[in-house]
């Protein structure tokens, strides 16, 4: 038989939970603090690499222009095309522009203008899909 007497239960002294709660929130802190370092080392080293990949992608750029000064005259001529035929595109719409609004009148202006709203709903339609409400044209809150 079992002397119940004999044994005696033995209980933690006072405060010990307390200090294993702050214990174990001071290692939870230690390791939160050691991974925002480590996390912030790493972001450094990452963005010193890329602006030192930069930097060389610069300098390799500057040492063709420098070595072959005929590509700075090719290039302004190539932008100096490019720059034309933009102008004469643009003079082509403006002419097309300025022939539809004489020849035509208020009733076929209004029709096209209401045929532009239309395909606007329809292209707002697709874009936001079924979610769209009037709150979300006018930029309220749901």
């Amino acid at each position: 038989m079992r002397n119940d007497k004999a044994f005696s239960m033995v209980s933690p002294s006072a405060g010990f939970t307390s200090r294993v709660m702050t214990r174990l929130a001071e290692h939870e802190r230690a390791k939160a603090k050691r991974r925002a370092l480590i996390g912030s080392a790493l972001l450094i080293v990452f963005a010193v690499v890329v602006i030192a990949l930069i930097v060389v992608w610069l300098a390799s750029w500057v040492a063709v222009f420098v070595t072959t000064p005929q590509l700075i005259v090719s290039l302004v001529n190539a932008f100096a095309t490019v720059a034309f035929w933009i102008g004469v595109a643009l003079k082509g719409v403006g002419v097309a522009v300025s022939a539809v609004a004489e020849n035509i009148g208020a009733p076929q202006m209004l029709s096209l203008a209401v045929i532009v709203g239309a395909l606007t709903l329809l292209w707002l339609r697709i874009v936001a899909g079924s979610t769209l409400t009037s709150q979300t044209i006018l930029g309220g809150s749901r």
